[in-house]
């Protein structure tokens, strides 16, 4: 890109120019929200197409790594400087100079997404997205013949992604299961991970990513992974056996309860 008439992020003075001008970018690109997710993933970010809908459809100030991931997938990483330039300029007009304890959450989180979105495409875009037999929620709805059950890891990873009710945290995580044969199921998950939103930074609210299933001693909850307020972690990635009726939640949580809970739903391909 960079060619004459191209959009000029420059020209930008608040975030409805910013995102107008995006979607002019997008436009130019002559590219479907599938293939820039694609082409994120190429370039080890993660752009959900259910993400860059949203954002083109709203004129609030996107997040710096989506407009990153999303002008690198159009094409224009040449001019990526001058993009997040006039999104640093927007956001200090319109929300202020951050006080230092956001910036140092800031310089943690940059550190963070590379290396998730980079294990995260790689889980996602290296196997066949929908394993067969899974639901929406990542529970087995049915277990295969025994033809099909094996000792071996089998089955291929889904990314499942959500986040809370009040939106305060985002969580996603890679997953896939098989039949062990003994009316049990074995899993693997990557890459668990869960941030707080830029925009409910410093509300007192952190998060956690939960995984719930069924073990031979009954029904169960465990935490993955838990971020505190204007932070994101990312969990280890685990193989278990003996499992069954596995789904996954993310919650808001202050250190004492949890809120806005919401089940992680299989992204949309």
């Amino acid at each position: 890109m960079g060619e004459q008439g191209a959009p000029d992020p420059a020209r930008a003075r608040d975030a409805a120019a910013l995102v107008a001008l995006m979607r002019e970018l997008r436009e130019r690109s002559g590219l479907t929200y599938r293939r820039l997710q694609r082409r994120a993933a190429e370039e080890g970010m993660v752009l959900p197409r259910s993400t860059i809908s949203d954002v083109l459809a709203r004129n609030a100030l996107p997040r710096a790594e989506v407009l990153e991931a999303f002008v690198v997938a159009c094409g224009d990483g040449a001019r990526l400087d001058a993009w997040l330039e006039a999104r640093r300029r927007i956001a200090g007009r319109e929300e202020g100079a951050p006080a230092p304890g956001r910036r140092r959450a800031r310089r943690l989180r940059l550190l963070w997404v590379p290396a998730v979105a980079a294990v995260l495409a790689l889980a996602y875009w290296a196997f066949v997205l929908a394993p067969a037999g899974t639901s929406g929620g990542g529970r087995p709805s049915a277990a295969p013949s025994p033809a099909d059950a094996t000792d071996a890891r089998g089955g291929a990873f889904s990314l499942f992604e959500a986040r809370s009710t009040k939106g305060a945290t985002i969580a996603s995580v890679g997953y896939r299961y098989w039949d062990t044969g003994d009316g049990w199921y074995g899993i693997e998950y990557v890459m668990p991970y869960s941030r707080d939103d830029r925009d409910a930074y410093g509300d007192g609210w952190g998060g956690r990513l939960l995984m719930h299933y069924e073990d031979r001693r009954g029904r169960r909850t465990e935490v993955l992974v838990g971020n505190p307020d204007g932070a994101q972690r990312a969990g280890r990635d685990t193989v278990r056996y003996g499992l069954k009726n596995v789904w996954f939640e993310v919650c808001d949580f202050d250190g004492r309860e949890l809120r806005g809970c919401q089940r992680l739903r299989k992204a949309r391909t």
